[in-house]
């Protein structure tokens, strides 16, 4: 007896070894799917096979998944230096864009009497020139106040222009969960139904965190009308997928209760936090208050 339960825990022990290093792989394909996308490579190809792979894992075919798992980690490790350095170059000779346009206008200003004399001359050369008093400049074009002043407009207009870029770069990062009626949209959901009857309904995630983001949607039954997310308790139904940079995922929800009451469904969004592959409860949740009955009352 002794040996057999020694060997039991000997199994178990694998098992959740096993299971460790399968997430760890996973998730070490998670983080080079997401430094990817950062570098601007379509990693639509990637996400979907981890997708596979972790609906695999699901069904318990590990060594499929696993398979899997280790591709995308090759192709990714292969893909990185070259998307790196080409990511690094791009940087390099935008800056150098911009130092170019910096000196050019710089240059413009040191020689603005030389240039605008130049173009002068072209144009009005073959005029006569008359005396123009003590000698001090009739025109705009040489006053020194002036040009300081059209420098700093230019100046101005360049840093307003690049934050205008920056600010347009910039979005806010978020994510969201809804839960949809049983025809895949908002509205229609069941109030009251009776035992055994089964319910169908949608559960709708939405990714704008700005790169690949694996989602967890916990879903939990519960006649407990107070608690507050996250819910400590075991959830009835685990989904999880890696969803792309504005991406949507619909998951089928249906299951029925088998006793009467009132009860609370409430779905959790959680996340793989792209930094730090961390598990991380997103805020956001559904919930939906449902009467269960003998009977359907009538009317």
């Amino acid at each position: 007896m002794i040996r057999w339960s020694l060997i039991l825990i000997l199994l178990l022990a694998v098992l959740g070894i096993t299971a460790y290093a399968q997430q760890s792989s996973a998730l070490m394909a998670y983080h080079y799917i997401v430094e990817l996308s950062r570098l601007g490579v379509n990693t639509t190809v990637l996400i979907n096979e981890l997708n596979q792979a972790i609906y695999l894992e699901s069904v318990g075919q590990v060594s499929n998944a696993s398979l899997i798992i280790n591709s995308i980690v090759t192709n990714a490790q292969s893909m990185l230096p070259g998307t790196g350095l080409h990511h690094m170059v791009y940087m390099v000779v935008e800056a150098l864009v911009i130092v170019l346009v910096i000196a050019l206008i710089v240059v413009l200003y040191v020689w603005r009497r030389e240039f605008i004399g130049s173009i002068w001359l072209r144009v009005r050369g073959g005029n006569r020139v008359r005396g123009g008093g003590p000698g001090r400049s009739r025109t705009f074009l040489f006053n020194e106040e002036v040009a300081a002043v059209a420098l700093s407009l230019v100046i101005i207009l360049i840093v307003f222009l690049t934050a205008q870029s920056v600010v347009s770069s910039y979005t806010q990062s978020f994510s969201a969960i809804a839960l949809l009626g049983p025809t895949g949209k908002l509205g229609d959901y069941p109030s009251t139904v009776i035992i055994g009857q089964p319910i169908n309904l949608y559960i709708y995630v939405y990714n704008h965190m700005g790169v690949p983001t694996w989602f967890i949607v916990k879903v939990f039954i519960t006649s407990n009308t107070s608690a507050e997310p996250p819910l400590n308790q075991t959830p009835v139904m685990v989904f999880q997928r890696v969803l792309a940079n504005n991406g949507t995922w619909i998951e089928p929800l249906t299951f029925s209760l088998n006793s009467t009451g009132s009860y609370r469904l409430i779905g959790e969004l959680w996340m793989y936090d792209p930094g730090n592959l961390t598990l991380t409860y997103t805020g956001n949740y559904v919930q939906l208050w449902i009467n269960v009955t003998q009977v359907m009352p009538s009317g």
